[in-house]
């Protein structure tokens, strides 16, 4: 299954630190937690619902649309009813919750949510009766995105709930390429100099690093409010790799060195919530390899692979989002290694 389960006023408006995200959750004896979970494509109004187990992540409930009302959910069904940014109510059986961080507000669930210009993501951790029988559904095998716009804000949710770092850097050791080197003329060839290569066609990858570029700004008793510019800082993202490079290589792809994000961007929210812009640098990773090199014979790998993260050329299949509802601090960043095979795609 591809892609499943991501201002009237101004006065009291502050900047706010929060705890470290991680999965939204409630608990009450006569109760069991589920998320919920649904995507939306803004272009083609494609949305999926996913009920989902919150300690094994597995599917209990799935279908295309804004309404959950089939299997364990029959007599109890799930509608949302959230416009394009995910906000809005979802309704649980009889009863109906405001899409809200703040469990007082919402009326007893928690949610988060992420948006940017072209898709929506929104997580609610929500009760349901201990009653209710609940197992992973049977192998999905549906896609609710025929139109091939698939969404991926869900995969860039769940590394800000896993806080994943940057890539790990092994110590490679050099091996002596002295004794394997062929005698040449210095004069005709110069001396050896260190360099390093791409492998094959060096197995590229998407990934992608994700930064807080703003302030936490809570819209507090506001009717809305917004984050942009002047709550905001520009990075500049630079490459890496998995162990000390020779050298930095493009590998033949549309990379560059590094990558400024700036920060034009503005988010808005709702009262109560709490809003902040985060921006997504592509990265295509590729492997490589140290050595040494001479103009007359090439290059002389020492045997040690690694990769290389660049940021691709304009950011392409990046960009900014909004957060609502699970912001960091400003400047914090995640690693998501979770995009497809290739290099630099929309």
């Amino acid at each position: 299954m591809k892609s499943i389960i991501a201002l009237s006023a101004m006065a009291g408006l502050v900047p706010v630190a929060l705890a470290a995200p991680s999965r939204l959750h409630l608990r009450s004896d006569d109760t069991q937690e589920v998320n919920v979970m649904i995507q939306q494509v803004k272009s083609t109004s494609e949305t999926d619902i996913a009920v989902v187990n919150k300690d094994t992540s597995d599917i209990l409930g799935y279908s295309c649309s804004s309404t959950l009302n089939s299997g364990a959910f029959a007599n109890l069904p799930i509608t949302a009813n959230i416009d394009e940014n995910g906000a809005g109510t979802l309704t649980v059986g009889s009863t109906t919750y405001k899409v809200h961080e703040d469990r007082d507000t919402s009326g007893g669930i928690q949610c988060a949510r992420i948006f940017n210009d072209g898709e929506s993501f929104l997580d609610c951790a929500v009760p349901v009766p201990s009653s209710l029988s609940l197992s992973p559904i049977s192998d999905q095998k549906t896609t609710c995105f025929d139109s091939g716009v698939i969404p991926s804000l869900q995969s860039a949710y769940n590394s800000m709930l896993a806080q994943q770092g940057p890539p790990e850097t092994a110590n490679l050791t050099r091996r002596d390429l002295s004794s394997s080197r062929p005698v040449l003329d210095e004069r005709q060839c110069g001396i050896w100099s260190a360099s390093s290569q791409v492998v094959g066609d060096g197995n590229p990858h998407q990934n992608y690093y994700l930064k807080q570029l703003s302030e936490n700004i809570n819209c507090g008793a506001a009717d809305s409010c917004s984050v942009g510019q002047s709550d905001s800082v520009s990075y500049t993202i630079g490459w890496t790799a998995s162990a000390t490079a020779e050298e930095w290589l493009t590998g033949g792809f549309s990379v560059s060195a590094s990558w400024t994000t700036g920060n034009t961007y503005s988010c808005n929210g709702g009262s109560g919530d709490t809003i902040c812009v985060w921006y997504n640098t592509a990265h295509t990773a590729y492997t490589c390899e140290n050595g040494e090199y001479n103009a007359c014979t090439g290059f002389d790998g020492d045997g040690s692979t690694f990769v290389m993260y660049s940021p691709n050329s304009n950011n392409v299949g990046g960009g900014y989002y909004c957060v609502v509802g699970t912001c960091r601090s400003q400047g914090e960043g995640y690693w998501n290694y979770d995009g497809p095979a290739g290099g630099p795609q929309d």
